[in-house]
């Protein structure tokens, strides 16, 4: 019982404190800037869309991680693919901010609906990411606590949020924005976009348990494995960055056979809202 207290009372704390949220600078911290947008996807699918929008891209390699560059109307880009998982996305974006010192980073894609009203490529803008993955594992649930950097171990929360101009400049493009039609899950509409929560872990799946977690503690929105460390990353390095997901399947423990269905639709829709967003950006 004092064990299960002791968990509940450190959860309830975190909880507290992921109001919070570090944010990332508004300019880079440590560089001087190119004029280049970095956009991340975390798997083949979800790139596509920037590709055929560029204006004679070129396919490179960097450390062995393809990518390409090249114009979207008048902004050099550069898109490449992270991989799927928090090490994979901490390791490509540290890569390719330190190679490419761009001002600012984009992250692309899909996620599960935690949200039950998000439909099938609906659109969040992030305004805060999570690890949902960082803490104790116990028998009643997760116990969080707030994270541990290299700098002699100082504590940082939990909790990564985009620079406020950048929050905005997204705010005009959602307003601005007409969702295409799709059809998805037996109806058609037009997709949304709004501001939202996300959170990340290195899980394909999850516990109902931990979906209600996720609702209840954090608000979250979307799940999925790459945003929160993209922000991680970003706060840490001090770049700044937004996060665009598009809602595919609906959050459960076995997703594989809904994302097959649903991701591809996701994916463009993520992208469609992106490539939107780079006329404010």
């Amino acid at each position: 019982m004092l064990h299960r207290f002791i968990g509940i009372l450190a959860a309830l704390l975190f909880g507290c404190s992921t109001g919070l949220a570090a944010p990332a600078p508004a300019s880079p911290t440590h560089y001087t800037p190119t004029d280049t947008i970095l956009i991340l996807g975390a798997v083949p699918q979800e790139i596509p869309p920037f590709v055929e929008a560029m204006t004679a891209p070129e396919k490179k390699s960097l450390w062995g991680i393809p990518y390409w560059e090249g114009m979207i109307d008048d902004t050099p880009v550069v898109v490449a693919i992270t991989g799927i998982g928090k090490t994979f996305t901490g390791m490509t974006t540290t890569l390719f901010v330190a190679e490419m010192k761009p001002r600012l980073v984009l992250m692309s894609g899909t996620g599960a609906r935690i949200d039950p009203t998000l439909r099938t490529g609906d659109v969040i803008v992030a305004t805060v990411t999570y690890e949902h993955d960082y803490g104790s594992l116990t028998a009643d649930g997760m116990v969080y606590r707030p994270m541990n950097g290299p700098d002699n171990g100082a504590e940082m929360e939990n909790a990564f949020s985009p620079p406020a101009e950048l929050l905005a400049r997204a705010d005009d493009a959602i307003a601005a924005y007409e969702g295409p039609e799709v059809s998805a899950n037996g109806e058609t509409y037009n997709v949304t976009a709004r501001r939202g929560v996300v959170a990340s872990s290195d899980l394909f799946g999850v516990t109902t348990q931990r979906i209600e977690t996720l609702r209840t503690r954090f608000d979250v929105d979307i799940m999925e494995m790459e945003s929160a460390p993209l922000g991680h990353v970003a706060v840490s390095l001090g770049v700044p960055f937004l996060v665009i997901r598009a809602g595919s399947n609906i959050a459960q423990e076995a997703p594989n056979d809904d994302y097959l269905r649903l991701g591809p639709i996701a994916a463009r829709q993520a992208a469609h809202f992106t490539l939107h967003l780079l006329d404010y950006l």
